[in-house]
């Protein structure tokens, strides 16, 4: 019965995009265009020039791996127990960067082809935790830790300052394609009580968001860390005080894109991300069930979930699994072209506890 009922489940209308298609298939000993025990779950696919990047792992290393028309290729891999960040876009470029538990050790460009700079000179300080991102093509910004976070530039070995506001807390940074900055901060403490700014940089720094007890005559008691940046747009979950909403802020507006109870149940606790002008987001249907949704210039819908069937080259797999979060693996990803690059868990359309992998999908703008 519960196979029957699962096969119940409504099929997504892929509205404005095309049907899923599958570019790689991971697991144990069966994986397709991808090597057998490649793992990319906390990795968030990024695609430039036709290619997609994620960072992964194997039985030997972290790594950067590249889908195209040429199949599979590992761009680079980490030293022994050094990391690799997410791949970004960046002024044209993917971007990611080499970690230890100690510092970041290089950067790594790649269009073309792979460029690798060399960090130094960041002994003396503390270590960044989340961000080394580029700032322009031969510059990069990073978080260091310690009683007064603050942003700073690295260039050429030099280090000079490029943001304090005087929190308790910043949280991570994310950059946009042009190298605008956006980033929330925490003031006076760490608790949930302390007021929250939202900032964007494109050569000033300035507040776009706050909560409540930043300023008493704002709409929203909080919004998640977890948020976008495009041409000085800002994409974030805010709540105020009795559902989340999905926010566009532009300038000095803000537009309640889709909320909690209303277009779908609920948002996810990952990033919404925002390119080309279009919006995605993961979350969960009046079902119940696991979907990622999408805005461009329709309206805030649903572009797959839990249920729906993609053609793999095993022939159909079916979007599912037992425990609901492992359904969706990170946040989306996103092209200049709208194009849209997730990872779902696949199994049998007809025994939902046979496994056939993880795929990593794309959606085409069409």
């Amino acid at each position: 019965m519960k196979y029957f009922l699962l096969l119940l489940i409504p099929f997504t209308t892929f509205a404005h995009f095309s049907k899923p298609q599958l570019m790689a298939r991971f697991m144990y000993d069966d994986a397709w265009n991808a090597p057998n025990n490649l793992w990319c779950f906390s990795g968030e696919p990024v695609a430039l020039n036709s290619k997609i990047y994620l960072n992964c792992l194997d039985h030997e290393s972290s790594l950067v791996a590249e889908w195209s028309d040429k199949g599979f290729e590992v761009v680079s891999r980490a030293q022994e127990e050094h990391l690799f960040s997410k791949p970004l876009l960046s002024f044209g470029k993917v971007s990611w960067y080499e970690f230890s538990e100690f510092s970041a050790i290089r950067s790594y460009l790649k269009a073309d082809r792979l460029e690798k700079i060399e960090i130094k000179n960041l002994s003396s300080m503390s270590a960044p935790n989340d961000s080394f991102h580029p700032l322009s093509l031969d510059t990069f910004f990073f978080k260091m830790k310690g009683e007064s976070p603050s942003l700073w530039i690295w260039r050429n070995n030099e280090i000079s300052p490029l943001f304090n506001p005087k929190a308790a807390y910043i949280f991570t940074p994310q950059i946009g394609p042009s190298g605008e900055i956006a980033l929330k901060t925490r003031d006076h403490y760490l608790d949930e009580s302390a007021p929250d700014r939202l900032w964007i940089f494109n050569g000033t720094w300035r507040v776009v968001l706050e909560d409540k007890d930043a300023n008493p005559k704002s709409k929203w008691v909080s919004f998640r860390h977890q948020l976008s940046v495009d041409q000085n747009k800002i994409v974030v979950i805010a709540n105020d005080g009795i559902k989340n909403s999905l926010l566009l802020i532009e300038n000095d507006s803000v537009k309640i894109i889709a909320t909690e109870g209303v277009e779908l149940l609920r948002f996810d606790y990952f990033t919404p991300k925002m390119l080309a002008e279009t919006i995605v987001v993961r979350g969960e249907d009046f079902h119940g069930q696991k979907a990622v949704y999408v805005k461009d210039e329709k309206v805030f819908r649903k572009l797959i979930s839990q249920g729906d069937i993609v053609k793999t080259d095993r022939g159909d797999a079916r979007v599912h699994y037992e425990q609901k979060d492992a359904i969706f693996y990170g946040a989306p990803g996103l092209d200049l072209n709208g194009n849209i690059y997730l990872q779902a868990t696949l199994t049998d359309p007809d025994y939902p506890k046979t496994l056939m992998g993880v795929g990593l999908i794309r959606f085409l703008n069409e």
